[in-house]
C-alpha cells in the first residue's frame, strides 16, 4: 500500500476537502482526487461520498479512518526509533507502558540503568495494554508494565510472565469544590450517580472492565468514560464536572489544592498491582538488570 496515499487520506479527513488539501501542499486538486480514487480501487470500497463542494466519510470510510491512523503512526514511530540508533548496540531494552502514571517507576529504572551502561538504549512505546500485550507476545517489545486491578493484567492462555513491581490502593479524585471531598472516604452510593473518568492514550476497554471489576455497585458502565490525556482528566475532576480513578502512591497528592484523593468506602477490592508482563524463561541480562532496578526503586 502506497504510504503518501494514506497520509494524503488522512489529511483529506482533517480538512473535508481535496481542494484544501491540495492548496495547502501546493498541488492541483486532480491530484489529490485522483490518489483517493487509486486508495479505494487498491481497498475495493468506497470511502468518500461526493457531493457539490463538499466530502464526507462513507462507512467504510470511518472503519478505513482507524486503522489508516494505526498504519502512519506505527510506520512514524518505528522509523523515529530507527533513526534514534546512531551505531549498533548490545545493551538495547524494548518497553512498554500504558499511562503516565507508571512513568516515575519507568524513568527511574532506565535511567539508573542507563547511568550504570551508558551506552545502553531503550525502545519506550505507550499504548493501551491490548496493543502492549500483544507486542511482548510477538516479539517486538521485551516487557511492558500493566496494572492488575479487579481482574488480571493478562489472561492465563495468553502465557505471558507478571510480575508485581508495586503495590497500592485505588483512590477517587474529588474536587475541592465538592462536599464529597471533606469526607473521609467516598461512599459507594455517591458513585452510583456520579461521572467517572478513567485515562488511557488508546481506545480500550482494558481499564473500563478493571474498574467495573473492582466496583461491583456501578451497575451502568454508561456512567465510566474514558479521556485521553491525564491531563484532561485531572482538568475535568479540579472543575467538579466528574470524579476520576487515581493510582495512590502514583500521583503528587500532598500539595493538590483542588483535588482531594480519597478511600471508596467499605473498599475491599480496590489493590492494585503494577505489573511487568514479559515472555517466560531465560531473561536477557538487561531485562534481568531492569527486573532488579524495579525491585530496589522506591517511590
Amino acid at each position: 500500500m502506497d504510504f503518501d496515499r494514506l497520509q494524503t487520506f488522512l489529511r483529506v479527513v482533517q480538512y473535508g476537502s481535496f481542494q484544501q488539501v491540495a492548496a495547502r501542499e501546493y498541488r492541483s486538486q486532480r491530484a489529490v482526487s485522483k490518489q483517493m480514487t487509486q486508495l479505494e480501487h487498491e481497498l475495493q470500497v468506497t470511502l468518500f461520498q461526493r457531493g457539490h463542494n463538499r466530502i464526507s466519510l462513507t462507512p467504510q470510510g470511518r472503519l478505513f479512518w482507524a486503522s489508516a491512523q494505526d498504519i502512519v503512526n506505527n510506520y512514524t514511530a518505528a522509523l523515529t526509533e530507527l533513526r534514534e540508533f546512531d551505531a549498533p548496540t548490545k545493551r538495547l531494552l524494548r518497553v512498554g507502558y500504558f499511562s503516565a502514571f507508571e512513568q516515575p517507576l519507568l524513568l527511574r529504572a532506565l535511567y539508573a540503568l542507563k547511568k550504570r551502561w551508558p551506552d545502553s538504549q531503550f525502545v519506550v512505546r505507550q499504548g493501551s495494554n491490548e496493543h502492549l500485550t500483544q507486542q511482548v507476545l510477538d516479539g517486538s517489545l521485551d516487557l511492558t508494565l500493566s496494572i492488575s486491578y479487579g481482574r488480571p493484567a493478562v489472561a492465563a492462555a495468553t502465557k505471558l510472565q507478571a510480575t508485581s513491581i508495586y503495590h497500592n490502593q485505588m483512590v477517587m479524585g474529588v474536587s475541592r469544590l465538592n462536599p464529597l471531598s471533606k469526607l473521609a472516604q467516598i461512599p459507594q452510593q455517591a458513585l452510583t450517580t456520579l461521572p467517572i473518568l478513567y485515562y488511557s492514550p488508546e481506545s480500550s476497554t482494558f481499564l473500563l472492565e478493571s474498574f467495573l471489576a473492582s466496583a461491583p455497585f456501578i451497575q451502568d458502565y454508561e456512567q465510566i468514560r474514558r479521556v485521553t490525556s491525564a491531563e484532561q482528566m485531572h482538568l475535568l475532576v479540579a472543575l467538579n464536572q466528574a470524579v476520576a480513578f487515581y493510582p495512590a502512591g502514583l500521583i503528587s497528592a500532598k500539595h493538590d489544592e483542588q483535588v482531594a484523593y480519597l478511600p471508596i468506602e467499605g473498599d475491599n477490592l480496590q489493590d492494585y498491582d503494577i505489573v511487568v508482563l514479559s515472555q517466560p524463561g531465560q531473561q536477557p541480562p538487561l531485562l534481568k538488570a531492569l527486573m532488579q532496578q524495579f525491585h530496589q526503586t522506591k517511590l
